[in-house]
């Protein structure tokens, strides 16, 4: 299984518009192929900071989620942030 994070630090009066785009981009994602789940998170200390967790069952169907729109819609939303997302890439061991 493959995990991708993408810790997301919204710009002051964003949150609730970067928040509303990834539960919409992560019920999509969820359709694909391969795709495990998808989960938005709001940091208990900060609510200006969200995490988004996706969940493959190969690398593969990462390869194709990252080459669709919906991937491109997701790095789209760092227009909306106050830095650069914290994007990990995670392998099951």
């Amino acid at each position: 299984m493959v995990i991708v994070t993408f810790k997301l630090h919204c710009s002051p009066g964003k949150q609730l518009e970067i928040r509303q785009s990834l539960r919409g981009i992560s019920e999509k994602v969820k359709k694909l192929d391969g795709c495990k789940d998808t989960t938005v998170y709001q940091d208990l200390d900060n609510n200006d900071v969200l995490l988004m967790v996706e969940q493959w069952q190969h690398q593969r169907h990462l390869d194709d989620h990252m080459k669709t729109s919906l991937f491109s819609a997701l790095i789209g939303i760092k227009r909306l942030l106050s830095k650069d997302p914290e994007i990990m890439f995670m392998d099951e061991q």
